[in-house]
């Protein structure tokens, strides 16, 4: 099932929205992606989702393929700090990928509550970069600071 919703928020605002209108319909569903289509004149933010239930039997259901996630299975347990080693068993997340820095199974990640790993060729991807302690965080993060002021 593709979706093409309207609503106007971007970032964690939208997906709270497209999360919130999936369930508010009894649409259970395990990967929910994000991604930018860009088949007609003007981009667009997309949903796709990989449904579970929820739907009349027969419907047919295109998979994601690619995006970023806002919801996967595993998701829930990943407050706090983590090290890659339990993200990946412990969630549907295939991999851990350092921006900048190697990460190893016993780097520890502090996700502040908050991932949204991409899916890409089949895999869920949880991109990190390194932060303050020694510790490293998600690349995308829940309430990104404003650059130059917000001047642009």
């Amino acid at each position: 099932m593709r979706l093409v919703p309207a609503f106007t928020s971007v970032g964690a605002h939208f997906d709270r929205e497209v999360l919130s209108a999936l369930d508010k319909a009894g649409v259970s569903a395990d990967l929910v992606l994000t991604h930018v289509e860009r088949e007609d004149s003007v981009a667009v933010t997309a949903v796709s989702a990989r449904i579970t239930s929820g739907l009349a039997p027969g419907t047919e259901i295109d998979p994601p393929v690619e995006g970023r996630c806002a919801r996967f299975p595993g998701q829930s347990i990943l407050t706090g700090v983590h090290h890659v080693a339990e993200i990946v068993e412990a969630t549907a997340i295939d991999e851990v990928v350092g921006i900048g820095a190697a990460v190893t199974p016993d780097t520890r990640v502090d996700t502040g509550g908050f991932v949204r790993p991409e899916y890409r060729d089949g895999l869920l991807v949880l991109l990190v970069e390194p932060a303050a302690g020694g510790v490293f965080q998600p690349a995308e993060v829940e309430q990104p600071h404003e650059c130059c002021a917000g001047s642009h």
